[in-house]
């Protein structure tokens, strides 16, 4: 019997020495790091907690989703805005597009635009966690305004993260943890997925997938036929076929990867998190830094292996927790979870 508790117990500390190895080396704790900046830069501030970007491609300007997340968690009452940012004009301009959205716990976390082919009508989605429950909002761009369009509701929206529409009122999004609450938090410890990534229809919610490593960024390729979703704790980026709905691979990132933009070209743009330890510390106190870190990824075919590179790595400052960086010809984008301000980086010629 006691040989047997012996050998009971040495199985369960090296599974729990395996399990914390494989923590350490998915937060990267042990990583080294060398910042570096291709170009100058400015930091536009009065924008609180842009989480997702995007930057609409027939006219350069961005949409930013605002929320000031340390008001929120030290008690106070918030509401949210999407931003545009005319980031090209000197000094930029910043406007507050939902001025006129009557609702005070407006939250919104990610968001996408969806430009109708038919006759050009621009329409946003929008992430929001509003007190009563999380939903997804629609709204038609109308010159500088959000005309709010309709509130989708669904008990399959369990921890929204992300949303890419793909018509009026269709879209695909992630739940970055199938649950709320501690036992979420303790899969991630370890390395238990429960993300999953949903689709509306116009209709209903369907599920697509299940037990991912913390779903969070989602997009579509230029071309509408895969679906790209970012699993931060997986650091990868996983890849799926749309039609039939199939996971076709992942690619692998090596580091905590979040919001999935594309550039002209058909690049993906990362913003990431190289040391999630350190953006786990930087969420509790603004005075811990999280580097940030931008991504360049050449997909275009899953048969076809992708180039992953870093442009862009700072120690935390002057912004810290990069969650998206979004691109328009030379200029990046970079926006953050917590810190106030975007950083608009005109790059140098490669």
């Amino acid at each position: 019997m006691k040989k047997t508790l012996k050998i009971a117990g040495a199985i369960l500390l090296a599974a729990i020495v395996f399990q914390a190895g494989r923590t350490i080396w998915a937060s990267g704790l042990l990583k080294n790091l060398e910042p570096h900046v291709n170009g100058s830069f400015e930091v536009v501030k009065s924008i609180p907690g842009a989480e997702d970007i995007t930057i609409d491609p027939a006219t350069g300007i961005a949409l930013i989703s605002s929320f000031d997340r340390r008001k929120k968690l030290a008690g106070e009452a918030v509401k949210g805005a999407v931003f545009a940012l005319h980031f090209q004009e000197q000094p930029p301009i910043v406007t507050d597009l939902t001025a006129g959205f009557d609702q005070q716990d407006f939250s919104p976390h990610g968001i996408s635009l969806y430009t109708d082919p038919v006759d050009g009508s621009k329409w946003v989605f929008v992430v929001n966690h509003r007190d009563i429950g999380h939903v997804i909002d629609i709204f038609q761009l109308k010159d500088s305004i959000l005309v709010h369009s309709e509130t989708i509701e669904s008990e399959h929206f369990v921890s929204p993260n992300d949303v890419v529409g793909v018509g009026r009122r269709q879209f695909y999004f992630t739940n970055d943890h199938g649950s709320r609450g501690g036992i979420s938090h303790l899969k991630d410890f370890l390395m238990i997925g429960t993300g999953q990534v949903g689709y509306f229809d116009g209709n209903q919610v369907e599920i697509l997938d299940k037990g991912i490593l913390y779903a969070n960024g989602i997009n579509i390729t230029q071309d509408g036929m895969y679906l790209l979703v970012a699993s931060t704790t997986g650091r990868s980026i996983r890849v799926y076929q749309r039609n039939p709905f199939e996971k076709l691979c992942e690619i692998s990132c090596g580091t905590g990867v979040d919001n999935i933009e594309l550039d002209e070209g058909g690049n993906l743009w990362v913003g990431a998190h190289p040391k999630l330890f350190a953006f786990l510390d930087h969420a509790k106190k603004a005075e811990s830094r999280s580097p940030s870190q931008v991504l360049k990824i050449e997909f275009h075919d899953p048969t076809v292996p992708a180039e992953v590179s870093e442009v862009y790595l700072n120690d935390g400052n002057p912004l810290s927790g990069s969650s998206v960086a979004a691109v328009f010809r030379d200029y990046l984008l970079m926006g953050t979870v917590f810190e106030d301000g975007v950083l608009v980086l005109k790059r140098d010629e490669e």
